[in-house]
């Protein structure tokens, strides 16, 4: 499973845990046509992933940012209303995630967590709309996959002794096969 997805799983558990406004209301990635009688809820997802390379080390080593998009909507009557319920609820998502011991013990550091908030009048009801953006950094090595099994080592070691070049030494060393 990609790691930001195991991510993802762990925020989605950690908001379910912590008893927000949404309650049990937290889904995973899936498409939401939600009606005010089914908000407040959180959508979570992980809409981007970024790798940048760690040098030239041989196996293919990254430090990845993974962002998760927490998407929040609360319904209400007055604007007031709705403005309290997700300022509410966003600190509740903050909390939550911050505070969370798998998923800081999953990553190296939280790199942002950007906010953005919405509320709109349609008819006599308020839909409220938060999405909170958490870019989570952590290391990556992909090790390469092996076809042939090592069977022995050969070198050459060049050596200079008191500003002389000495013979060049080989060596070979067998590698038992189980």
């Amino acid at each position: 499973m990609l790691y930001r997805v195991q991510i993802r799983n762990a925020v989605v558990a950690a908001l379910q845990a912590a008893n927000t406004l949404a309650g049990q209301k937290v889904y995973a990635s899936r498409d939401w046509p939600l009606t005010p009688p089914g908000m407040p809820s959180i959508l979570v997802l992980p809409p981007q992933e970024r790798k940048a390379g760690r040098g030239p080390t041989g196996a293919a080593q990254f430090l990845s940012v993974a962002t998760v998009a927490i998407h929040a909507r609360v319904s209400g009557t007055s604007y007031g209303q709705v403005e309290d319920q997700l300022d509410t609820l966003c600190e509740q998502i903050e909390n939550a995630v911050l505070t969370d011991y798998a998923i800081l013990r999953m990553v190296q550091q939280v790199l942002a967590v950007d906010t953005e908030v919405e509320i709109t009048a349609a008819q006599r009801e308020h839909l409220g709309e938060a999405w909170m953006r958490f870019d989570f950094e952590y290391p990556e090595l992909f090790a390469p996959t092996i076809t042939q099994p090592l069977t022995d080592i050969h070198g050459t070691v060049d050596a200079v002794a008191n500003g002389s070049p000495a013979p060049p030494l080989a060596f070979e060393f067998p590698i038992p096969q189980e």
